[in-house]
């Protein structure tokens, strides 16, 4: 634990020389979140630095190197109060939030109020209800998918409607926005997802892991080369990030949660260039090999009866957590 509260510590500071050097005129606050935020950071860790700014605009995301550390940068203006009781669980992420530049000294209060209203019954009723609407509209996009003949998207939607009822039983029972606390909950429930030993079967050394390692960043860089590095995810800092991240559980022998981790990482590039299509369209356009490869990473085929199961699986979570 105190080595988590020193590093901690350590990006924070790090997090204040950079915005020292990079200021920005129209800063209303700044803040870290991810592990940082939630005072976890170990030697693995990266910087996730959240600013608002006055003003309105779309958010920027932008990989920045300061004094040997990647900082991921998150630029957007300031929400209201509004904004924040109109869709709380879009700005959950608040509640891990630690406040690195206040300059106005009023950042900090408004967060605890938005984080109070999150605690109360009204703002825990509308945020369960945000998030069940979304893990049913990744069901009914899965059925559809089905339906048009499309069953590796037909998988992967019926997937993330059962990894977002895992989301919400880490949120609201869990009290936690952790990748480790929602692969926990993952492995805990025992119940199959399609997949059901897949990434322990799949990832027993670090062999296996560097192998996917590898394919995510010919992948990456196949995707740059296309979309001309325009999106946040192509990055090339995102690989040796991943990797930091792989790393911290090769050394733990946590193979199967780094395995899980890159399946991720391979669904968010997927939906960062090509969201609006079906999976099958966007492996379409990829270099054969490269889409053959890709799809070993655990996506699979789904029919009638896995998406009635997942989406069964799904209901019994949500009831769980009342």
């Amino acid at each position: 634990m105190e080595q988590s509260k020193d590093v901690t510590e350590f990006f924070v500071s790090l997090a204040r020389e950079f915005l020292d050097e990079w200021p920005l005129a129209s800063l209303v606050c700044a803040y870290a979140g991810g592990s940082v935020g939630r005072g976890e950071a170990d030697a693995y860790s990266d910087l996730d630095l959240h600013i608002f700014v006055e003003g309105e605009g779309d958010p920027s995301f932008e990989n920045r190197l300061f004094r040997g550390h990647v900082i991921q940068l998150q630029v957007q203006a300031a929400p209201t109060d509004e904004e924040v009781y109109e869709n709380p669980w879009a700005w959950r992420y608040l509640k891990e939030a630690k406040v690195v530049l206040d300059p106005e000294d009023c950042f900090t209060s408004w967060m605890n109020d938005m984080c109070a209203y999150m605690d109360s019954l009204a703002g825990k009723e509308k945020m369960f209800a945000q998030a069940k609407a979304v893990v049913d509209s990744f069901h009914e996009e899965a059925q559809a998918a089905l339906m048009e003949g499309f069953p590796y998207s037909a998988y992967l939607a019926a997937w993330a409607g059962w990894i977002g009822a895992h989301q919400m039983s880490a949120f609201f029972q869990g009290h936690s926005l952790s990748d480790a606390q929602l692969y926990q909950l993952v492995q805990k429930t025992g119940r199959s997802d399609g997949m059901e030993g897949f990434f322990q079967e799949t990832y027993q050394r670090n062999e296996e892991v560097q192998d996917a390692l590898m394919l995510l960043a010919d992948y990456r860089a196949h995707l740059r080369s296309k979309y001309e590095g325009t999106q946040f995810a192509l990055a090339v800092e995102n690989d040796w990030l991943v990797k930091k991240k792989a790393q911290r559980l090769q050394e733990r022998n946590q193979f199967d949660m780094a395995g899980f981790l890159l399946f991720s990482e391979a669904i968010w590039l997927y939906h960062s260039v090509d969201s609006d299509e079906w999976l099958e369209n966007h492996w379409a356009d990829l270099p054969a090999k490269l889409s053959l490869s890709l799809q070993k990473l655990g996506f699979f085929q789904a029919d009638e009866q896995l998406l009635s199961d997942l989406r069964y699986a799904s209901a019994e979570i949500i009831a769980e957590i009342g």
